[in-house]
């Protein structure tokens, strides 16, 4: 039974209220007016590549306006999913991304990994994680696509999809900017935008942004905050209506993203050398590769787009080209401590091609459809120097002092990967009133690789035996899937949609460049570990999931009121997942069952023309299958006659529940002034941070405030939030400490607060 003041609160206000939506108020579209002069706007999605309402489609989908990221002053994609119930995403100390939608989700150390949440910029697929995190600007809307999507949207969303919608040019000349002031933390944001009409039906859009904002946690030893954030993007876009039939749009983006400094810290009885232990705004670490002490993120990253829309009689033929690359180099700190014992370096690059082809159909016909083809082909490249020089270690007692945790080696992977899909989708008009909708979708995807390591001095145990050497060796993996989606969906009556939904989506497998691969040294050969070994000890298999829905979505009291719900069931099989023991295994990587089952309700109401409730709650059960760790060897559990042992844990970056409630009061001042309140409430229940049920976060509720004025005109205005204002702390993410000595010797672990009290000014103006 779950006992919380805050959610028994958010449950009798829902209840009061008529259920009420996620924060997502101000959401972009278009409003009948005839139906609801007073009502609420209806929601205008992409997220199965058609313009289509929210409320039409058997999907849960959630939408968030650019103009209310723009006034909350949300600037990366981290912040931006508070915005939306069910969904958990943080940072690991390496910028690894722990991102999960209803408790399941890619796990956060292995970059070879890739996520299992999609995310797309103005349908671009963004194959990497790291891109996750790039430039974040001049955004029409975002969407938040829940459940097995697969058919359309393809490669990597077999728990969801992030779909980013740009801002496209306009046929005005126009010029746009906004600059913000961080009052609690320090630093600024601005950013500015200008449409630019260069000949009849062509127009250019650039768009530009640049903030530089202090961190939350004080670096005692180097006096400097952060994680402190360097962002700066530029996009050009280019619309061009070739002919009455004949559409090209063309877009180029550069975005450079720095991290000084980090938020995490040690947590436990440490002594007051390494800090004070405690969850809070003060840290101690150091590193001496870099010039300022503070750990060193960047990555600057290019974005290339090319979507040509040419009308055949009554269909549409969509040609859509990308190119995406980026590099980047990390510099970090991993003992966290004042100590200069563990540091690694990483360096990246990654280039990426896709190309989709695809025939819509007109819309309100008896059956529509949609069939195209989809090809992917990436290069990936990671270097990383894995800096260990522990003192000491083991203690006294065991084998020789500094044979663990002792000894540098350097992680060579190289990934060339190609992907070719095929896919079709209809949507059949039974009657008027009931619908039959389904696709399918095959995939084959290649994956080569060339894996080494080399070890230098000293030579340990550590780099030797724990963490072998062995030659360049070129790895391979294939993988054919055959994917897809059902649904049926009937309304009920006017404005009254239930629908039932059932999707199948695959992930590939592959290789990890993260794990140790230990090996006893009678199985060497030269000295090194042979290729089978190295195949066997970073393999994964291919993921699988399938996902069960029904739900009812409604709009009532004259379209003042819109109400949604769903059931939804998830079970993945070969679950691909990573543990970091904290010990001598290091990261370990497995496939295993996993199931996520709950319910979200969702709704907005405009109670008065001038006031609206927004609110909305996921509660979700995750939960997996896996051979726990034994901690007193560090290796995974068996019983007394050498069997593995099993059991049912909660999934980590998994609150059962997360919930928004937000007020939005709005009215005219004077004749020439309009007046905006705001106010929301966001609670995550506590969570796990570690797959064994490990390193909790206790639970987090958070209170924002807003106040904003501009012209009735919209030329101006001034905007004022305030974040977090109770200064509300918890782990965003946990682990054992890279550093064994702390976990030995003083229990303590490692963990990174979410951000504080931000109070932003910011201030716009639009001609």
């Amino acid at each position: 039974m779950i006992s919380n003041p805050g959610l028994a609160w958010f449950s009798s206000t829902i209840l009061a209220c008529a259920m009420a939506f996620p924060a997502l108020s101000q959401q972009s579209g278009s409003t009948d007016a005839a139906a609801a002069p007073q009502g609420l706007d209806e929601i205008v999605v992409t997220a199965l590549k058609r313009k289509e309402s929210a409320q039409s489609i058997p999907v849960t989908v959630e939408a968030v306006a650019g103009a209310s990221l723009a006034q909350q002053g949300i600037k990366d994609l981290f912040q931006a999913v508070t915005l939306v119930p069910g969904v958990v995403f943080s940072r690991a100390p390496d910028d690894g991304l722990a991102l999960t939608f209803r408790g399941l989700g890619t796990q956060a150390r292995p970059q070879a990994f890739e996520q299992s949440v999609a995310l797309f910029t103005d349908g671009i697929f963004m194959g990497k994680g790291r891109l996750y995190a790039t430039s974040f600007f001049d955004v029409e809307r975002m969407e938040f696509i829940k459940g097995t999507q697969s058919t359309l949207l393809g490669k990597n969303a077999s728990l969801g999809a992030i779909s980013i919608v740009t801002r496209q040019p306009g046929d005005t000349l126009s010029l746009e900017a906004r600059g913000g002031y961080e009052f609690v933390d320090g630093g600024f944001t601005i950013d500015a935008a200008s449409d630019i009409p260069l000949a009849r039906d062509v127009s250019l859009r650039v768009a530009a942004h640049y903030n530089d904002l202090n961190g939350w946690v004080h670096n005692d030893h180097t006096n400097h905050n952060g994680p402190e954030h360097k962002d700066m993007g530029i996009r050009a876009t280019l619309s061009a209506q070739v002919t009455e039939a004949f559409k090209v749009t063309g877009s180029y983006q550069y975005g450079d993203n720095q991290q000084i400094g980090s938020n995490y810290q040690l947590i436990g009885a440490i002594p007051p050398s390494y800090g004070d232990g405690l969850l809070n705004d003060h840290t101690s670490q150091f590193t001496s590769i870099t010039n300022n002490g503070d750990t060193y993120h960047q990555t600057k990253s290019d974005v290339g787009n090319l979507k040509a829309q040419l009308q055949v009689g009554d269909h549409q033929l969509i040609s859509q080209t990308s190119y995406i690359d980026y590099t980047l180099q990390f510099k970090d700190d991993f003992d966290f401590s004042s100590d200069d014992s563990v540091n690694f370096q990483r360096g990246e690059t990654y280039r990426q091609f896709t190309e989709e082809l695809r025939l819509q159909s007109p819309t309100n016909q008896t059956v529509e459809y949609m069939a195209g083809m989809f090809y992917l082909d990436s290069h990936w490249n990671s270097l990383e120097d894995q800096l260990w020089a522990v003192p000491g270690f083991p203690p006294a007692g065991g084998p020789p002092p500094g044979q663990l945790f002792n000894g540098p080696f350097h992680n060579s992977f190289v990934q060339d990967s190609k992907a070719y899909s095929g896919f079709a989708s209809a949507n059949w008009h039974l009657t008027d009133a009931l619908r039959l909708a389904g696709g399918v979708r095959y995939t084959h995807e290649q994956k080569d690789v060339v894996y080494g390591r080399t070890d230098s001095a000293p030579f340990t145990v550590w780099n030797t035996i724990a963490n072998p050497p062995f030659d360049p060796t070129t790895l391979s993996h294939s993988s054919n899937f055959v994917d897809g989606n059902v649904s049926i969906q009937i309304d009920i009556a006017r404005d009254i949609m239930a629908y039932i939904s059932f999707g199948h989506g695959s992930k590939s497998g592959g290789y990890v460049e993260t794990n140790t691969i230990a090996t006893p040294p009678p199985l060497f050969v030269n000295g090194k570990v042979p290729a089978a070994l190295v195949a066997a000890g970073s393999a994964i298999k291919d993921e699988f999931t399938k996902t069960y829905e029904m739900g009812m979505k409604t709009t009532l009291l004259d379209h003042r009121l819109r109400l949604n719900g769903a059931i939804f069931w998830t079970d993945i099989k070969n679950f691909q997942d990573t543990v970091f023991t904290g010990g001598t295994l290091g990261f370990l990587t497995f496939n295993g069952p996993a199931r996520s089952r709950g319910v979200e309700l969702e709704s907005a109401f405009q109670i008065v023309p001038a006031f609206r409730l927004d609110g909305g709650i996921t509660y979700a059960d995750a939960t997996s299958v896996i051979q726990p760790i034994d901690p007193a060897t560090s290796a995974p559990e068996v019983d007394a006659g050498g069997n593995p042992v099993y059991g049912r844990y909660r999934r980590s970056q998994a609150p059962k529940i997360i919930y928004n409630v937000a007020g939005t009061y709005e009215t005219a001042l004077t004749g020439e002034l309009d007046l905006r309140l705001g106010t929301s409430v966001r609670y995550r229940s506590s969570m796990f941070n570690q797959r064994q049920e490990e390193f909790p976060s206790k639970a987090l509720t958070t209170l924002d405030l807003s106040a904003g004025i501009q012209s009735s005109s919209n030329r101006w205005g001034v905007d004022l939030v305030a974040k977090n204002i109770t200064n509300a702390i918890a782990e965003d993410f946990a682990s054992p400490s890279v550093d064994p000595r702390f976990g030995t010797f003083y229990k303590a672990y490692l963990a990174g607060p979410n951000q504080l009290r931000t109070v932003m000014l910011s201030g716009h103006v639009n001609y």
